[in-house]
């Protein structure tokens, strides 16, 4: 991978996601951290991403709350993502190589 970090708007459109949705995430889930710039703007890790999409997944398709997504994560270890997020990422990161 040739990418360290994503900024916000990778992510989103990574995602599908509206900006200001993932930075309200970022507020409310505990396990999220993000990296900040010195100039403020946000960093996000390749971890950063596949724990936004686990916590997509939680909440639109298990139909969890911000504060279930909290207790799933607090009491789980995600070492193993469903094997289709795992896809998907795949797919989209090939898409996102293919763009630069």
């Amino acid at each position: 991978m040739n990418r360290n970090f994503y900024n916000i708007d990778n992510v989103s459109q990574l995602l599908g996601e509206q900006k200001h949705t993932i930075r309200f995430w970022e507020s409310r889930i505990k396990k999220l951290k993000v990296i900040r710039t010195q100039s403020g703007h946000r960093l996000y890790s390749y971890e950063n991403l596949l724990l936004l999409k686990k916590i997509k997944y939680l909440l639109d398709i298990q139909k969890l709350t911000l504060d279930g997504v909290n207790e799933y994560l607090s009491k789980s270890k995600i070492k193993k993502l469903d094997e289709n997020i795992v896809s998907d990422l795949k797919d989209i990161l090939g898409l996102l190589k293919k763009s630069e």
